[in-house]
């Protein structure tokens, strides 16, 4: 038994949060995904930016991005939860079919409001995993 930041015990397998290393870091990074090649998707309350790399070591990387003019501070940090817990729950969508193709995908959710609930967010978000699978090519690099 282990003590998180919160000071509560939790088993050895029972944190559930996102791992920094699963979360898109760095201005550079940043900065790939609002210039060249990067596919757009677009819902209601949430958006995708993304783009593909042969690498496939790192997996998939996403970014969280609520824009100042939406809100407060406390509103745009809620949104930003929600984001991530929805992501959290889901991974499994892209993940798994990274993998198998073994390629690499970096992206970033953007708010397009901070008040929608969780469960607009994340009908959004598992329809954008959802449509990213679905384009991603069949076969891995070495083999096509």
């Amino acid at each position: 038994m282990t003590k998180d930041r919160s000071n509560q015990s939790s088993a050895s397998n029972g944190d559930f949060s996102l791992p920094r290393g699963k979360i898109l870091r760095g201005r550079k990074n940043f900065q790939r995904l609002f210039e060249g090649d990067v596919r757009i998707l677009r819902k209601k309350h949430v958006g995708l930016r993304y783009h593909l790399t042969d690498d496939p070591s790192s997996g998939c990387l996403l970014g969280f991005i609520v824009k100042k003019s939406l809100g407060d501070a406390h509103k745009r940090n809620h949104m930003k939860r929600l984001l991530r817990e929805a992501y959290r729950l889901h991974q499994h969508i892209l993940t798994d079919p990274l993998q198998r193709i073994q390629r690499t995908l970096h992206g970033a959710f953007m708010a397009h409001t901070v008040d929608a609930s969780f469960a607009e967010v994340e009908h959004d978000v598992t329809s954008l995993l959802a449509q990213v699978r679905d384009q991603l090519p069949t076969t891995s690099p070495d083999h096509s």
